[in-house]
């Protein structure tokens, strides 16, 4: 019984480690797609393009090399 208790409690500490670190990963996506967001609007607006199309490829680019940077979450262990 007490080698099923372990085995149980190890499994809520691996589950909760997980849930905070793909937690961690959706936050910096996101702050990573705002980030694209200001670069794609002012680089857009120095050249003269349209701010709508620049703010959603600078969202997309940002989003896109966040998730390719941040590491990823360990669920196949």
């Amino acid at each position: 019984m007490a080698e099923a208790k372990a085995i149980l409690e190890k499994l809520k500490n691996t589950k909760s480690t997980s849930d905070n670190l793909e937690m961690k990963r959706k936050k910096g996506t996101i702050s990573g797609a705002l980030i694209g967001v200001a670069g794609g609007l002012l680089i857009g607006y120095t050249r003269n393009y349209n701010l709508l199309t620049s703010a959603i490829v600078g969202a997309l680019v940002g989003g896109v090399v966040t998730t390719l940077i941040l590491p990823k979450s360990d669920d196949d262990e």
